[in-house]
């Protein structure tokens, strides 16, 4: 089997997806003190992480924001969180990536198991299997029917996506295989595939695609 990977935020979806859906949760007021306490936590860390200091890296600020949201979902009850994953599905439609729109169709035809694969919540992901993904990877945040706890959520980031996607396709054909990302933290995921696509890169991406011949897809300007 050969894999198409799609990464999610900045690649698949052209935005950065939690702002979005954090702004569609304030504009519904589903649990406004819940929202305030979780948004201005991630604003000063924000802070800290822009000026580089006591260690607030993207690669601890990502983690940290997708627990919180664990913490900020489980705050309403079930039916309505359903509700509000679509909802958030169905926002985020308009930002779509659509080169990316298009190339899944295209990888589709030629035989790919097309993947996406990212560090959000599973739960967010899951409605974009319509988009025509076969398989979604992310990070789990329901077992056994119940939700986890924001410390026994495991956030796939760097050499974690690799892992989970290893032990999701463990005889997958990776030399035929292709990915596409956005983020330096993403190149284990190209590092592996015979076919490696930069999206929209970051400078620490798009310096280790020039590197090494990868393709480079950027928007339009």
């Amino acid at each position: 089997m050969k894999l198409a990977i799609y990464d999610f935020d900045g690649t698949y979806v052209s935005k950065q997806t939690l702002p979005l859906m954090y702004k569609l949760w304030k504009e519904k007021h589903l649990n406004d003190k819940a929202y305030k306490k979780i948004w201005y936590g991630f604003i000063w860390r924000y802070v800290l992480y822009k000026l580089k200091v006591f260690g607030w890296t993207k690669r601890k600020i990502n983690p940290y924001t997708m627990r919180k949201t664990a913490d900020l979902f489980r705050s309403i009850p079930r039916d309505i969180l359903n509700q509000f994953i679509n909802d958030n599905y169905q926002n985020l439609q308009a930002y779509i990536f659509e080169p990316m729109r298009k190339q899944i169709q295209v990888d589709k035809d030629a035989g790919y198991h097309i993947v996406l694969l990212s560090g959000n919540l599973d739960i967010i992901l899951k409605p974009f299997k319509k988009d025509g993904f076969d398989t979604i990877i992310g990070s789990v945040f329901e077992e056994k029917g119940e939700f986890l706890p924001s410390d026994k959520i495991h956030i796939l980031i760097e050499g974690q996506k690799k892992k989970a996607l290893l032990e999701r396709f463990k005889d997958a054909d990776y030399k035929n295989s292709k990915a596409y990302a956005d983020n330096g933290y993403d190149i284990p995921i190209l590092e592996l595939v015979g076919k490696a696509y930069a999206v929209n890169p970051d400078k620490e991406l798009e310096d280790h695609a020039l590197k090494n011949n990868w393709n480079i897809i950027k928007k339009d300007k």
